[in-house]
């Protein structure tokens, strides 16, 4: 019989977990829960990225306990200072606590694929081919 002991590196800041300390690192510098992360999506339009404190400051300012269960919280105000970053909304969104269902008109999945889309649109109406 054979036993393995096997090393399990956590985030500091959510609840994921690995077997690879240099991805975990890398993870957590970038984890939406982390107030000082570095924004992927805004380095790569070459973006300044906002402060985690203006953009949860964009939201609306209501607890929890006051969100009607059926309604929905509106982010136009949060898209605005975020040039419309779609991590930077969700760090926000989950660094304010505020409940995922009640933003109906965001969904990450969507928008990351619109803003790769956007993004290869635009480097490609700058290139030119011979």
């Amino acid at each position: 019989m054979r036993t393995k002991r096997v090393n399990r590196y956590y985030c500091d800041f959510c609840r994921k977990a690995g077997c690879s300390s240099g991805h975990m690192q890398k993870h957590e510098r970038h984890c939406t829960m982390n107030p000082d992360r570095e924004c992927r999506f805004c380095a790569a339009v070459d973006g300044k990225q906002i402060p985690i404190a203006t953009l949860i400051a964009a939201l609306p300012t209501r607890t929890v306990s006051d969100f009607d269960p059926l309604g929905s919280v509106d982010i136009g105000a949060l898209r605005e200072v975020s040039s419309n970053c779609p991590a930077c909304i969700l760090a926000a969104i989950r660094q304010a606590k505020l409940p995922v269902y009640l933003v109906q008109d965001f969904d990450f999945k969507k928008e990351v694929a619109e803003f790769w889309a956007e993004r290869n649109n635009e480097r490609l109406e700058h290139e030119t081919y011979y």
